[in-house]
């Protein structure tokens, strides 16, 4: 009995398993989730996903599926957030597209910030919002707890921390020369906002316990906002006073001198001339003209 030889079997193919995403796709992930989260309502669950060219795409989950308009509003209201990171996004009704850096977008974020950094140099609103202990009693709570909640409605009022919070351990950079300064740029000032935002928050602990104490001994909250408000003026406006005496600066592109920390203004609220040059004598001009002339005959 003749048998076939047996074919060769070729050896069981083995399919590669799924990629693992790279780290920086997944922290890129972690701060678009955040920022649609934010601004998508809190019933709606955030779909984020590698999109496969290159990017990422959202899209919102929900049991029901939303209008066309509804969800079109929503896809361009998280479009527009995500790109004032610095991103350039595409969005219609159905998802979002988060592509590569855009160095307009980054333009964009660099004069946002700069905007941000010149009304938080005024520390005014917050004081007053501050010594107004958000509604609060102090016969309601302790002055500690009174602190936090006027904190956490001054930082909700500030905005900023929260936005920068969404990009915390987050490593921005670019294989782009350009995009790369750009980037440098925007690090810095955020780190600059971020340190008037704590500032602010600071400001607002301080004079908030005060408004406390200052109750605890004659019991009269509107005397108690009053006096340390009044207390505060001095050294709230002092940067600003010493800004409008020395002038602009040729290197400032924003005329004036740069920003000052709340340490320094109750410093410079403390010195009695504030960086104004006083008026020499006309007689003493005149003295000293007539003593070169003097000099000058001899």
């Amino acid at each position: 009995m003749s048998i076939e030889p047996r074919a060769k079997v070729a050896p069981e193919r083995v399919l590669p398993g799924p990629v693992p995403m790279a780290p920086e796709t997944a922290a890129q992930q972690r701060v678009v989730r955040r920022i649609c989260a934010r601004v998508a309502p809190e019933d709606m669950e955030v779909g984020v996903g590698e999109l496969p060219p290159g990017g990422l795409q959202v899209w919102i989950d929900t049991p029901a599926p939303l209008g066309t308009q509804e969800s079109w509003v929503l896809h361009h209201r998280m479009a527009r957030e995500v790109a004032l990171v610095g991103w350039h996004c595409e969005a219609d009704a159905d998802r979002l597209l988060v592509l590569g850096w855009s160095a307009a977008c980054l333009h964009n974020r660099v004069r946002l910030l700069q905007s941000g950094l010149r009304r938080l140099s005024d520390f005014e609103h917050t004081a007053q919002r501050a010594v107004q202990l958000d509604g609060h009693s102090p016969d309601d709570q302790s002055p500690a707890d009174v602190a936090a909640v006027v904190c956490e409605s001054i930082g909700r009022r500030l905005r900023w921390p929260e936005r920068l919070a969404e990009l915390a351990g987050y490593d921005r950079n670019s294989s782009l020369p350009h995009l790369q300064l750009l980037l440098a740029q925007v690090a810095g000032l955020e780190s600059k906002v971020a340190d008037v935002c704590e500032e602010h928050l600071v400001m607002a602990r301080v004079l908030a316990r005060a408004v406390c104490e200052h109750y605890a001994r004659h019991s009269d909250l509107r005397r108690a906002q009053k006096e340390v408000l009044a207390e505060t003026r001095r050294w709230v406006h002092a940067s600003s006073m010493i800004r409008d005496s020395a002038g602009p600066r040729p290197s400032s592109p924003s005329g004036g001198r740069p920003h000052m920390g709340l340490a320094e203004r109750r410093i410079a609220a403390s010195v009695i001339n504030h960086g104004t040059p006083r008026a020499t004598p006309v007689t003493a001009v005149r003295r000293a003209g007539h003593l070169g002339q003097e000099k000058d005959a001899r």
